[in-house]
């Protein structure tokens, strides 16, 4: 019984671990509104963690994130104590926005209010609590310039 039990977990397990890992990688969290997140059609976003309870955020088109990549605007009031430190937080003011071509690597934490520039690149692990800005690649906790990107011409 044992073996017909491995068995069949086995089958299921290799049917089934594509679709899961599609739903997965596939599917973002929102916490706060829907109305405070703007997502282009033409954007990748992955199983990104979205936090919009202080602020908007906007991914602009060509904008792409690797896995586990969380974008917050929420914050709480660090001077506070015990429930009034975990039920109190700005409403508005820490938007953020990611401009065109931005490539946001795996395990990076944007806290806003930031912009990050059209088509920067912020390495894998950084967290970003400040602007960045357009064609740079930045990394770092907290995430700084590390330099810019020249671009290579479109070949036809």
């Amino acid at each position: 019984m044992k073996f017909l039990t491995r068995r069949i977990y086995a089958l299921l397990k290799k049917a089934l671990k594509p679709l899961v890992q599609e739903i997965y990688l596939g599917t973002y969290s929102l916490y706060g509104s829907k109305e405070r997140l703007f997502i282009a059609p033409t954007a990748s976003v992955t199983n990104t963690l979205f936090n919009t309870y202080s602020g908007s955020i906007e991914i602009r088109d060509h904008a792409f994130m690797g896995h586990n990549v969380s974008i917050l605007t929420g914050s709480h009031d660090y001077t506070k104590t015990g429930f009034e430190r975990m039920q109190v937080w700005p409403k508005q003011g820490n938007n953020v926005l990611i401009e065109e071509g931005v490539w946001i690597c795996s395990n990076v934490v944007v806290v806003g209010p930031v912009t990050i520039g059209k088509d920067s690149v912020v390495a894998a692990g950084s967290v970003v609590t400040d602007d960045i800005p357009s064609g740079v690649v930045a990394g770092g906790v907290p995430a700084k310039v590390v330099k810019k990107i020249r671009f290579n011409p479109i070949s036809s």
